[in-house]
């Protein structure tokens, strides 16, 4: 799914103060305005980490056993997203509150909701809320590299590419649903690029992605650098989306992340689950 490129897998933004970090996309006045939606229908690889979780029994999300390995040999589900399962009480107080490097699951609970027992999104409002929290996590990372790219190429546009689906990687844990660890690393794969490269590389690559040229080519072509970048984002499982993100952190302290790690003509991979 690539575009000829080099790739970049440094862990940026090691000296980056954790109140930074701490910055609300709210406090932006502009808001994610997504202008064209599509389904391509990628066939989703036996690979994939959500290849079998249907097939695979559910376990408990905070100590791992099966229904026959627990005290009353069956498994409960939290009552807000009926998703997550636990072997007892206790799992289930203790995985809510998290702790020892875990996030706790009342932080993912509505990520668990959103993607369901089968890891699929069917609502658009939840597709698009799922983009949205994709890119809020990225955005110290892949903002500050749009940026500085812009800065010194010309207006275009943030590619945002992985192999994971939509659904596995909107969440905030590398858990299934069905409460099994992903076998696979998440990752996406950034690159910015001008319209040119985009019909000349990602066309030529995948030519069904011309039907979002027009879209593409008004954002680039009118969104405000001091406050917005346009994205475009592909997923495994055929999803597409063309949309204005807001610059969240602001340009000035974009700009002064971007020298740290935007140096170079490749693109950068950024791997979700070490962020």
């Amino acid at each position: 799914m690539a575009i000829p490129s080099s790739t970049k897998s440094d862990k940026p933004m090691s000296n980056v103060p954790a109140s930074v970090a701490d910055v609300s996309a709210a406090k932006t006045q502009t808001k994610f305005r997504w202008k064209k939606v599509i389904e391509l229908g990628y066939i989703e690889s036996e690979a994939g980490n959500a290849a079998n979780v249907e097939n695979e029994e559910p376990v408990c999300f905070h100590c791992g056993k099966i229904a026959n390995e627990s005290e009353s040999s069956k498994l409960s589900k939290c009552a807000r997203c009926q998703v997550a399962s636990y072997c007892s009480r206790e799992c289930q107080v203790s995985n809510w509150k998290g702790g020892d490097g875990k996030v706790g699951h009342k932080f993912s609970c509505a990520a668990y909701k959103r993607v369901g027992d089968d890891m699929m999104i069917v609502f658009g409002d939840d597709k698009d809320s799922a983009r949205q929290d994709i890119l809020s996590r990225i955005r110290f990372y892949a903002y500050p590299y749009a940026v500085h790219k812009s800065q010194s190429t010309g207006r275009g546009l943030l590619f945002v590419q992985s192999d994971s689906s939509l659904a596995v990687l909107s969440l905030p844990t590398p858990i299934l649903s069905n409460g099994r660890r992903m076998t696979k690393q998440r990752s996406v794969l950034l690159h910015w690029l001008t319209m040119q490269e985009f019909g000349s590389e990602v066309c030529m690559d995948d030519f069904e992605l011309a039907s979002v040229r027009n879209e593409l080519k008004e954002a680039v072509e009118t969104y405000d650098k001091k406050v917005e970048v346009p994205v475009l984002m592909r997923f495994r499982c055929g999803h597409v989306a063309v949309g204005i993100a807001p610059l969240v952190p602001d340009f000035k302290l974009c700009t002064v992340l971007g020298n740290e790690y935007g140096q170079g003509d490749g693109a950068l991979q950024l791997n979700i689950d070490d962020m």
